[in-house]
């Protein structure tokens, strides 16, 4: 297993134990998980605005092939782009692990709105399903 997959198992235990805190354990990781997504924004590697969505489905590419994510499907239509991912990063499969799920995700949603998309979860894995879908869709 790789040190980028060991990491992100290892982040997705801290958020997990975090969001048990009673009252302020969700708040807290979606505090920090929307910081991380800002930052990540504001690095090299981090999502750009781009004219299209093909060219924004290669950018994506190179931000995930730099996380070393199980990606199955990448497909993109005129306005969207949806992803499969197969093997959830933080290690989240469980049905009591929904809720943590949820805010982990606010740095995806907050990384790519500062680039101008919006990010919908449409299947977890959590919730029962095979594979998590992911849309990513320019905002208007």
């Amino acid at each position: 297993m790789s040190v980028r997959k060991r990491l992100m198992l290892g982040l997705g235990r801290f958020y997990e134990l975090l969001f048990r805190i009673p009252l302020s354990g969700e708040s807290l990781v979606r505090g920090i998980t929307r910081s991380l997504g800002f930052l990540i924004y504001h690095t090299p590697q981090g999502p750009r605005p781009c004219e299209t969505m093909a060219e924004f489905k290669q950018d994506f590419a190179r931000m995930t092939a730099l996380m070393d994510f199980d990606l199955e499907t990448i497909q993109h239509g005129e306005d969207r782009l949806e992803i499969i991912i197969t093997a959830c990063p933080y290690g989240y499969c469980r049905p009591d692990q929904q809720g943590v799920c949820d805010a982990a995700m606010d740095m995806d949603r907050a990384m790519f709105g500062h680039a101008g998309y919006e990010l919908t979860i449409d299947a977890c894995i959590p919730r029962g399903a095979p594979a998590c879908l992911v849309s990513i869709r320019r905002k208007s």
